[in-house]
C-alpha cells in the first residue's frame, strides 16, 4: 500500500504539472480531472512494478531449480 500512494502522489504531481501547461485556461475543475487521471495511472504503475518483481522471483527460483538439476 505505501508503493501505491507514493506511486499515486508521483501521479498526481506529474499530471499537476502537465495540466497546469496544457489545461491551465481550458477547464474550471482541474484538480478533479488531475486526481481521475493520476488514479489509473498509479494503479498501472503498480501493478506493472508488482508483476517485474513477480518475474524477477519466477527467474531466480527457475535459476535455482536449474542450478540444482545439473549438480
Amino acid at each position: 500500500m505505501k508503493e501505491f500512494i507514493g506511486t499515486f502522489l508521483v501521479c498526481v504531481v506529474i499530471c499537476w504539472i502537465t495540466a497546469f501547461f496544457f489545461l491551465g485556461l481550458i477547464l474550471d475543475n482541474s484538480w478533479a480531472l488531475i486526481i481521475f487521471i493520476a488514479f489509473p495511472l498509479a494503479v498501472f504503475i503498480t501493478v506493472f512494478m508488482k508483476q517485474e518483481s513477480r518475474i524477477e522471483d519466477l527467474e531466480k527460483k527457475i535459476e535455482n531449480i536449474s542450478n540444482n538439476k545439473q549438480d
